[in-house]
Protein backbone atom coordinates (compact mmCIF):
# COMPACT_ATOMS: atom_id res chain seq x y z
CA UNK A 1 0.00 0.00 0.00
CA UNK A 2 1.49 3.56 -1.27
CA UNK A 3 0.34 6.44 0.82
CA UNK A 4 1.26 10.11 -0.34
CA UNK A 5 2.04 12.23 2.49
CA UNK A 6 3.24 16.39 1.81
CA UNK A 7 5.91 15.11 -0.67
CA UNK A 8 6.98 12.01 1.00
CA UNK A 9 5.94 8.73 0.29
CA UNK A 10 5.74 5.88 2.72
CA UNK A 11 5.73 2.19 1.36
CA UNK A 12 4.69 -1.03 3.57
CA UNK A 13 7.03 -3.41 2.20
CA UNK A 14 6.79 -6.79 2.63
CA UNK A 15 9.72 -8.37 5.36
CA UNK A 16 12.36 -9.32 3.98
CA UNK A 17 13.79 -13.29 3.99
CA UNK A 18 16.22 -13.25 7.28
CA UNK A 19 16.99 -16.60 8.95
CA UNK A 20 14.85 -17.09 11.52
CA UNK A 21 17.57 -18.71 13.93
CA UNK A 22 19.25 -15.68 13.77
CA UNK A 23 16.59 -13.18 13.98
CA UNK A 24 15.21 -14.75 17.05
CA UNK A 25 18.73 -15.04 18.70
CA UNK A 26 18.80 -10.84 17.73
CA UNK A 27 15.08 -10.71 19.17
CA UNK A 28 16.75 -12.82 22.53
CA UNK A 29 19.33 -10.88 23.14
CA UNK A 30 17.85 -7.76 22.51
CA UNK A 31 15.24 -7.86 25.28
CA UNK A 32 18.40 -9.23 27.61
CA UNK A 33 20.09 -5.81 27.25
CA UNK A 34 17.01 -3.57 27.07
CA UNK A 35 15.96 -5.39 30.62
CA UNK A 36 19.35 -3.91 32.01
CA UNK A 37 17.78 -0.51 33.42
CA UNK A 38 20.90 2.15 32.43
CA UNK A 39 20.33 0.75 28.64
CA UNK A 40 17.98 3.47 27.36
CA UNK A 41 17.18 3.58 23.16
CA UNK A 42 20.66 5.63 22.97
CA UNK A 43 22.65 3.40 24.60
CA UNK A 44 21.07 0.29 22.53
CA UNK A 45 21.49 2.15 19.48
CA UNK A 46 25.49 2.73 19.83
CA UNK A 47 26.06 -0.82 20.99
CA UNK A 48 24.26 -1.97 17.93
CA UNK A 49 26.41 0.33 15.88
CA UNK A 50 29.37 -1.00 17.47
CA UNK A 51 28.94 -4.45 17.61
CA UNK A 52 26.95 -4.88 14.43
CA UNK A 53 24.28 -7.03 16.01
CA UNK A 54 22.90 -7.45 19.51
CA UNK A 55 23.66 -11.42 20.21
CA UNK A 56 27.60 -9.82 19.95
CA UNK A 57 26.63 -6.92 22.26
CA UNK A 58 25.79 -9.11 25.36
CA UNK A 59 28.75 -11.38 24.62
CA UNK A 60 30.81 -8.03 24.74
CA UNK A 61 33.78 -7.25 27.18
CA UNK A 62 33.69 -3.75 29.62
CA UNK A 63 36.87 -2.33 27.66
CA UNK A 64 34.52 -2.79 24.48
CA UNK A 65 31.51 -1.28 25.73
CA UNK A 66 33.78 1.47 27.14
CA UNK A 67 34.88 1.97 23.06
CA UNK A 68 31.44 1.54 22.34
CA UNK A 69 30.47 5.36 23.61
CA UNK A 70 28.40 3.99 27.12
CA UNK A 71 29.60 5.59 29.90
CA UNK A 72 31.48 4.25 33.21
CA UNK A 73 28.57 3.82 35.19
CA UNK A 74 26.46 1.94 31.96
CA UNK A 75 29.21 -0.56 31.81
CA UNK A 76 29.73 -1.57 35.45
CA UNK A 77 25.74 -1.89 35.40
CA UNK A 78 26.18 -4.13 32.24
CA UNK A 79 28.56 -6.55 33.62
CA UNK A 80 26.84 -6.60 37.09
CA UNK A 81 23.44 -7.43 35.61
CA UNK A 82 24.39 -9.60 32.90
CA UNK A 83 25.13 -12.84 35.06
CA UNK A 84 21.74 -12.45 36.90
CA UNK A 85 20.05 -12.13 33.16
CA UNK A 86 18.95 -15.47 31.74
CA UNK A 87 18.02 -14.31 28.36
CA UNK A 88 16.34 -17.20 26.69
CA UNK A 89 14.08 -17.66 29.89
CA UNK A 90 12.98 -13.88 30.05
CA UNK A 91 12.06 -13.93 26.67
CA UNK A 92 9.65 -17.19 27.15
CA UNK A 93 8.04 -14.95 29.56
CA UNK A 94 7.47 -12.94 26.65
CA UNK A 95 5.98 -15.32 24.25
CA UNK A 96 3.71 -17.04 27.48
CA UNK A 97 1.95 -13.29 27.18
CA UNK A 98 1.94 -13.41 23.57
CA UNK A 99 3.61 -10.39 23.52
CA UNK A 100 5.74 -10.00 20.35
CA UNK A 101 9.25 -8.49 19.48
CA UNK A 102 10.16 -6.00 16.89
CA UNK A 103 13.47 -5.28 15.89
CA UNK A 104 14.16 -1.73 14.45
CA UNK A 105 16.25 -3.88 11.51
CA UNK A 106 13.10 -5.45 10.42
CA UNK A 107 10.94 -4.57 7.74
CA UNK A 108 7.48 -5.11 10.36
CA UNK A 109 8.82 -2.51 12.35
CA UNK A 110 6.71 0.51 11.47
CA UNK A 111 8.27 2.80 8.66
CA UNK A 112 7.01 5.77 9.54
CA UNK A 113 8.59 5.45 13.38
CA UNK A 114 11.80 4.61 12.01
CA UNK A 115 11.79 8.15 10.35
CA UNK A 116 12.57 9.91 13.78
CA UNK A 117 16.07 9.96 15.69
CA UNK A 118 15.37 8.69 18.89
CA UNK A 119 13.26 5.31 17.44
CA UNK A 120 13.46 2.65 19.93
CA UNK A 121 15.58 -0.56 18.82
CA UNK A 122 13.02 -2.91 19.73
CA UNK A 123 9.37 -2.70 20.39
CA UNK A 124 6.76 -4.76 22.25
CA UNK A 125 3.58 -5.51 20.56
CA UNK A 126 0.33 -6.94 22.15
CA UNK A 127 -2.49 -7.48 19.47
CA UNK A 128 -1.97 -6.79 15.38
CA UNK A 129 1.47 -5.28 14.44
CA UNK A 130 0.68 -5.10 11.06
CA UNK A 131 -2.24 -2.03 11.96
CA UNK A 132 1.35 -0.32 12.82
CA UNK A 133 2.08 -0.17 9.45
CA UNK A 134 -1.15 1.67 7.77
CA UNK A 135 -2.16 5.15 7.44
CA UNK A 136 -2.36 6.65 11.26
CA UNK A 137 -2.96 9.97 13.20
CA UNK A 138 -2.43 10.48 16.59
CA UNK A 139 -5.57 11.82 18.83
CA UNK A 140 -4.31 12.99 22.28
CA UNK A 141 -5.60 15.32 24.63
CA UNK A 142 -7.00 16.46 28.44
CA UNK A 143 -7.62 13.71 31.17
CA UNK A 144 -9.96 16.85 32.20
CA UNK A 145 -12.37 16.66 28.74
CA UNK A 146 -15.11 18.86 28.51
CA UNK A 147 -18.62 17.40 27.03
CA UNK A 148 -17.78 19.30 23.63
CA UNK A 149 -14.37 17.70 23.65
CA UNK A 150 -15.85 13.86 24.25
CA UNK A 151 -18.15 15.01 21.30
CA UNK A 152 -16.02 16.51 18.68
CA UNK A 153 -13.61 13.66 19.51
CA UNK A 154 -16.05 11.43 18.63
CA UNK A 155 -17.12 12.71 15.55
CA UNK A 156 -13.54 13.00 14.19
CA UNK A 157 -12.30 8.94 15.06
CA UNK A 158 -15.84 8.06 13.77
CA UNK A 159 -14.60 9.98 10.25
CA UNK A 160 -11.05 8.97 10.29
CA UNK A 161 -11.69 5.25 11.16
CA UNK A 162 -14.36 5.03 8.25
CA UNK A 163 -11.73 6.55 5.62
CA UNK A 164 -9.29 4.02 7.06
CA UNK A 165 -7.31 5.77 9.46
CA UNK A 166 -5.72 4.08 12.41
CA UNK A 167 -6.28 5.84 15.44
CA UNK A 168 -3.28 5.81 17.88
CA UNK A 169 -3.11 7.30 21.19
CA UNK A 170 -2.28 6.56 25.09
CA UNK A 171 -4.56 5.03 27.20
CA UNK A 172 -5.05 7.81 29.49
CA UNK A 173 -8.43 8.99 31.29
CA UNK A 174 -10.08 11.62 28.90
CA UNK A 175 -9.80 12.41 25.23
CA UNK A 176 -6.97 9.34 24.54
CA UNK A 177 -9.46 6.67 26.34
CA UNK A 178 -12.47 8.01 24.40
CA UNK A 179 -11.14 8.42 20.78
CA UNK A 180 -9.29 4.90 21.50
CA UNK A 181 -12.92 3.69 22.13
CA UNK A 182 -14.62 5.28 19.65
CA UNK A 183 -12.77 3.67 17.17
CA UNK A 184 -12.92 0.45 18.83
CA UNK A 185 -16.98 0.90 18.21
CA UNK A 186 -16.63 2.13 14.90
CA UNK A 187 -15.12 -0.84 13.79
CA UNK A 188 -11.92 0.86 13.15
CA UNK A 189 -8.51 0.29 13.65
CA UNK A 190 -6.12 1.95 17.05
CA UNK A 191 -2.92 1.25 18.37
CA UNK A 192 -2.04 2.40 22.55
CA UNK A 193 0.74 3.18 23.11
CA UNK A 194 1.55 2.23 26.54
CA UNK A 195 4.26 3.76 29.32
CA UNK A 196 4.89 0.37 31.00
CA UNK A 197 5.37 -2.62 29.77
CA UNK A 198 2.25 -5.21 27.82
CA UNK A 199 1.80 -7.49 30.60
CA UNK A 200 -1.67 -7.86 31.97
CA UNK A 201 -1.06 -6.74 35.19
CA UNK A 202 1.05 -3.46 34.03
CA UNK A 203 -1.95 -1.98 31.78
CA UNK A 204 -3.19 1.46 33.54
CA UNK A 205 -5.40 2.76 34.37
CA UNK A 206 -7.42 -0.13 35.12
CA UNK A 207 -10.73 1.30 34.65
CA UNK A 208 -9.54 1.33 30.88
CA UNK A 209 -8.09 -2.39 30.80
CA UNK A 210 -11.37 -3.84 28.73
CA UNK A 211 -10.82 -1.31 26.70
CA UNK A 212 -7.28 -2.33 25.93
CA UNK A 213 -8.44 -5.40 25.14
CA UNK A 214 -10.99 -4.73 22.71
CA UNK A 215 -8.36 -2.98 21.04
CA UNK A 216 -5.81 -5.67 20.83
CA UNK A 217 -8.72 -7.32 18.66
CA UNK A 218 -8.08 -5.38 15.52
CA UNK A 219 -5.42 -2.96 16.78
CA UNK A 220 -2.45 -3.50 19.05
CA UNK A 221 -0.94 -2.65 22.49
CA UNK A 222 2.82 -1.03 22.01
CA UNK A 223 5.36 -0.57 24.49
CA UNK A 224 9.33 0.19 23.95
CA UNK A 225 9.49 -1.38 28.07
CA UNK A 226 10.35 -5.23 28.75
CA UNK A 227 8.25 -6.69 31.31
CA UNK A 228 9.02 -6.07 34.88
CA UNK A 229 8.38 -2.31 34.17
CA UNK A 230 5.44 -0.97 35.85
CA UNK A 231 3.89 2.87 34.68
CA UNK A 232 5.92 5.19 36.25
CA UNK A 233 5.34 8.97 36.21
CA UNK A 234 8.90 9.81 34.06
CA UNK A 235 7.83 7.40 31.08
CA UNK A 236 4.88 9.28 30.10
CA UNK A 237 6.78 12.74 28.35
CA UNK A 238 8.97 9.51 26.56
CA UNK A 239 6.33 7.83 25.68
CA UNK A 240 5.07 10.65 23.65
CA UNK A 241 7.92 10.49 20.98
CA UNK A 242 6.72 7.26 20.35
CA UNK A 243 2.60 8.15 19.47
CA UNK A 244 3.87 11.04 17.57
CA UNK A 245 6.39 9.25 15.32
CA UNK A 246 4.03 6.31 14.46
CA UNK A 247 1.21 9.21 13.08
CA UNK A 248 1.12 10.79 10.09
CA UNK A 249 -0.20 13.53 12.15
CA UNK A 250 -1.03 14.68 15.68
CA UNK A 251 -4.75 15.77 16.61
CA UNK A 252 -4.69 17.82 19.93
CA UNK A 253 -8.88 17.71 20.62
CA UNK A 254 -8.37 20.02 24.28
CA UNK A 255 -5.31 20.63 26.37
CA UNK A 256 -4.46 22.80 28.72
CA UNK A 257 -1.32 24.95 29.09
CA UNK A 258 0.44 22.31 30.65
CA UNK A 259 -1.38 18.99 29.47
CA UNK A 260 1.22 16.10 28.46
CA UNK A 261 -0.40 16.35 24.73
CA UNK A 262 1.33 19.45 24.15
CA UNK A 263 4.00 17.71 24.44
CA UNK A 264 3.23 15.36 22.14
CA UNK A 265 2.58 18.05 19.92
CA UNK A 266 5.95 19.35 20.04
CA UNK A 267 7.58 15.69 19.28
CA UNK A 268 5.19 15.92 16.09
CA UNK A 269 6.74 19.24 15.18
CA UNK A 270 10.07 18.01 15.71
CA UNK A 271 9.73 14.76 13.69
CA UNK A 272 8.23 17.32 10.84
CA UNK A 273 5.37 15.86 11.25
CA UNK A 274 1.12 17.54 11.05
CA UNK A 275 -0.12 18.90 14.08
CA UNK A 276 -3.77 19.52 14.20
CA UNK A 277 -5.79 21.38 16.80
CA UNK A 278 -9.57 22.18 17.45
CA UNK A 279 -10.43 25.41 18.45
CA UNK A 280 -12.39 25.97 22.03
CA UNK A 281 -13.45 28.82 24.02
CA UNK A 282 -11.06 31.26 24.99
CA UNK A 283 -12.71 31.28 28.47
CA UNK A 284 -12.12 27.57 28.67
CA UNK A 285 -8.91 26.03 30.20
CA UNK A 286 -8.88 22.99 28.37
CA UNK A 287 -8.69 24.93 25.01
CA UNK A 288 -5.64 27.27 26.16
CA UNK A 289 -3.52 24.89 24.96
CA UNK A 290 -5.27 24.20 21.49
CA UNK A 291 -5.66 27.82 21.06
CA UNK A 292 -1.89 28.64 21.59
CA UNK A 293 -1.03 25.37 19.09
CA UNK A 294 -3.40 27.21 16.06
CA UNK A 295 -1.76 30.72 16.90
CA UNK A 296 1.63 29.20 16.45
CA UNK A 297 0.55 27.28 12.98
CA UNK A 298 -1.07 24.57 13.56
CA UNK A 299 -4.00 23.51 11.50
CA UNK A 300 -7.19 24.58 12.69
CA UNK A 301 -9.76 21.33 12.02
CA UNK A 302 -13.90 21.08 12.25
CA UNK A 303 -13.92 17.41 10.56
CA UNK A 304 -12.30 14.44 9.56
CA UNK A 305 -12.13 15.42 6.42
CA UNK A 306 -9.45 18.75 6.91
CA UNK A 307 -7.25 16.28 8.11
CA UNK A 308 -7.39 14.29 5.25
CA UNK A 309 -7.05 16.91 2.79
CA UNK A 310 -4.35 18.45 4.59
CA UNK A 311 -2.33 14.94 4.42
CA UNK A 312 -3.62 14.64 0.64
CA UNK A 313 -5.03 11.34 1.59
CA UNK A 314 -8.29 10.33 -0.38
CA UNK A 315 -11.54 11.00 1.52
CA UNK A 316 -14.63 8.67 1.05
CA UNK A 317 -17.90 9.73 2.56
CA UNK A 318 -18.77 9.06 6.16
CA UNK A 319 -21.24 6.12 6.15
CA UNK A 320 -23.36 6.96 8.80
CA UNK A 321 -25.74 4.50 10.53
CA UNK A 322 -28.73 4.14 8.32
CA UNK A 323 -31.41 6.87 10.82
CA UNK A 324 -34.75 4.93 12.12
CA UNK A 325 -37.91 6.80 11.55
CA UNK A 326 -38.84 9.06 14.62
CA UNK A 327 -42.42 10.24 15.68
CA UNK A 328 -43.74 13.20 16.16
CA UNK A 329 -42.75 13.91 19.80
CA UNK A 330 -39.72 12.62 19.27
CA UNK A 331 -39.26 15.05 16.44
CA UNK A 332 -40.39 17.53 18.73
CA UNK A 333 -37.60 16.55 21.65
CA UNK A 334 -34.84 16.09 19.01
CA UNK A 335 -35.81 19.90 17.50
CA UNK A 336 -34.98 21.26 20.96
CA UNK A 337 -31.60 19.05 22.04
CA UNK A 338 -28.66 20.70 20.72
CA UNK A 339 -24.80 19.39 21.13
CA UNK A 340 -24.23 21.45 24.30
CA UNK A 341 -25.95 19.13 27.54
CA UNK A 342 -29.54 19.82 28.34
CA UNK A 343 -30.63 19.21 31.96
CA UNK A 344 -34.03 17.16 31.38
CA UNK A 345 -35.80 19.59 33.70
CA UNK A 346 -35.04 22.22 31.36
CA UNK A 347 -36.13 19.90 28.38
CA UNK A 348 -39.34 19.14 29.95
CA UNK A 349 -40.36 22.86 30.45
CA UNK A 350 -39.20 23.64 26.61
CA UNK A 351 -41.34 20.87 25.00
CA UNK A 352 -44.10 21.05 27.38
CA UNK A 353 -44.51 17.87 27.56
CA UNK A 354 -45.49 15.32 30.78
CA UNK A 355 -41.55 14.13 32.67
CA UNK A 356 -43.57 10.63 31.73
CA UNK A 357 -43.69 11.17 27.69
CA UNK A 358 -40.19 12.76 28.09
CA UNK A 359 -38.55 9.90 29.72
CA UNK A 360 -40.39 7.58 27.47
CA UNK A 361 -38.96 9.00 23.90
CA UNK A 362 -35.82 10.11 25.49
CA UNK A 363 -35.26 6.32 25.71
CA UNK A 364 -36.15 5.26 22.20
CA UNK A 365 -34.23 8.35 21.05
CA UNK A 366 -31.20 6.73 22.49
CA UNK A 367 -32.05 3.00 21.37
CA UNK A 368 -32.41 4.75 17.90
CA UNK A 369 -28.83 6.52 18.27
CA UNK A 370 -29.93 9.82 17.81
CA UNK A 371 -29.38 11.57 21.31
CA UNK A 372 -27.02 10.27 24.13
CA UNK A 373 -27.21 10.22 27.90
CA UNK A 374 -24.76 12.19 29.51
CA UNK A 375 -25.37 11.21 32.94
CA UNK A 376 -26.91 13.59 35.76
CA UNK A 377 -30.23 13.63 34.13
CA UNK A 378 -28.50 15.57 30.87
CA UNK A 379 -28.83 15.03 27.45
CA UNK A 380 -27.21 16.04 23.69
CA UNK A 381 -28.31 15.62 20.61
CA UNK A 382 -25.73 13.30 18.60
CA UNK A 383 -27.35 13.48 14.92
Amino acid sequence: MLLYCKERFILAKKPSIVNPMNLLDEKIYANALNIIPQLGPVSLAKLLNYFGSFTQAWQGKSSEYAKAGLPPKSVSEIIARKPKINPEQVFAELTRRSIETVLLSEKAYPAILKEISTAPPLLYVRGRQEVLNTATIAVVGTRKMTNYGRAVCEELVMGLVTNGITVVSGLAFGIDAVGLNCAVENSGKSVAVLASDLDNSSISPRSNFALAQKIMEAGCLVSEYPLGNSVQKQNFPIRNRIISGLSLGTLVVEADAESGALITANFALEQNREVFAIPGSIFSPVSRGTNELIKKGAKLVVSAFDILDELNLTASSVDLPVELETSEIEGQILSSLTRDPIHIDDLIKTVKLSPGVVNANLTLLEMKGRIKNLGGAKYVKVR
